[in-house]
């Protein structure tokens, strides 16, 4: 490799600039097999060292600082939530009940689908309106809370049913993320109204903030909290008189 080439390669790979039409057509060859004798020499530490993913995560953050590496920016794009209306569009075209349910469960209590996926029937407080959320996202315990006109709802749905899961399908087994997401879709496009699962957990967010509740106790509600003791959170609640106020948003919703 020519000492023209190493240094053009060498400048790149300091700044960052790697993107495929910057380099020349001469260079990439190079490049490409440069990139491959590194990762082949950092799998080989790796396992040596035997590093854990964070470990690791560590090491390429102390490379990027010493290289003078610069992060990309990435710009903030403004969610766009659905009106009432369209709300109302997406569920009127759901024929299936428990689908439909699902979808407003999803939307009164701010749920990530994989939570949902894993609710027991079990952890439910119907007295309370709260459910026990266990190992949610990062593995954290939490609780959270639902309004009165989804309780009604969750109970008569549960009324004859010997469900595990909060949500079953017909062979008694627990729904996945993935099924979650194919009936959006598919209620998506009947409706031409899009909607997925996280869009709803933004306008629950969203519904709290207009009622007046606070970012630190939107975030307790949300599951951000980095509190990572259930109990501790369930007082929180209770304490800070957040659970009335967010019962009585999230029932005009």
């Amino acid at each position: 490799m020519s000492s023209d080439v190493n240094k053009s390669i060498s400048n790149k790979a300091r700044y960052g600039d790697f993107a495929h039409e910057t380099i020349s057509a001469k260079q990439r060859p190079y490049v490409s097999n440069a990139t491959d004798q590194l990762i082949k020499v950092i799998a080989k530490e790796v396992n040596r060292h035997k590093l854990t993913y964070e470990q690791l995560k560590r090491v390429f953050r102390e490379v990027r600082t010493r290289c003078h590496l610069e992060t990309p920016k990435q710009g903030t794009k403004l969610i766009e939530l659905p009106s009432d209306a369209d709300l109302e569009k997406f569920f009127s075209t759901i024929p299936d009940p428990v689908h439909k349910l699902i979808f407003q469960f999803l939307l009164g209590t701010g749920l990530r689908i994989s939570e949902l996926c894993t609710l027991e029937v079990r952890r439910i407080d119907f007295p309370q309106n709260t459910a026990f959320i266990k190992e949610g996202k990062g593995n954290k315990d939490r609780v959270i809370v639902f309004g009165n006109n989804l309780k009604s709802k969750i109970e008569l749905y549960l009324a004859g049913r010997n469900n595990r899961y909060l949500f079953e399908s017909s062979l008694q087994t627990k729904y996945t993320p993935r099924r979650i997401q194919q009936l959006a879709v598919q209620y998506s496009k009947t409706s031409s109204v899009k909607i997925h699962p996280h869009l709803l957990r933004h306008l629950y967010a969203t519904k709290l903030a207009e009622a007046g509740l606070s970012e630190d106790q939107r975030a307790i509600l949300c599951g951000h909290s980095k509190n990572s003791n259930a109990q501790q959170i369930y007082t929180h609640l209770s304490l800070a008189g957040v659970k009335n106020q967010a019962i009585e948003a999230l029932d005009k919703i």
